[in-house]
């Protein structure tokens, strides 16, 4: 890695992450308490509301993706491996959870498609978040 990518610090990533998290969940709570009041003249608003929550969402997870790689890849390299190997084992955990909820959806919940690409992206989050311990006490 150069100098000037050595310089670049990514303070506050997990902060970041939470806060993107929150805002990205918080017109899916707070619609509940207006969806009476939504009219013609409301909708504007509330479409508004959920393009600035979403951009500014999707703008933190950007932030602490970049954020993380530069963590990981100006780390030592037990931390590159242990990252590696945490990454094998969600992407496998994940595929093989795709495959099945494709199959079960298909044929049980059709509906339930629609909400597949949520279900997947928890799934891979909380597998890697399960890889990294797993791989963390292999090493120790």
């Amino acid at each position: 890695m150069n100098s000037k990518t050595k310089k670049i610090h990514f303070p506050f990533t997990n902060t970041i992450l939470i806060l993107s998290l929150v805002l990205l969940l918080f017109p899916l709570f707070s619609i509940n308490l207006v969806v009476n009041s939504i009219d013609e003249t409301n909708i504007k608003l509330v479409r508004l509301l959920f393009l600035l929550s979403t951009l500014l969402s999707a703008s933190g997870f950007i932030y602490c993706t970049i954020g993380f790689h530069y963590k990981i890849v100006s780390g030592d390299e037990l931390k590159f491996r242990i990252h590696l190997e945490a990454l094998n084992i969600a992407f496998t955990t994940t595929l093989v959870f795709l495959f099945a909820l494709i199959f079960i959806f298909i044929n049980f919940k059709p509906t339930w498609l629609n909400y597949l690409i949520l279900i997947v992206a928890i799934i891979a989050i909380v597998a890697y978040l399960i890889g990294v311990e797993i791989v963390k006490r292999k090493y120790r």
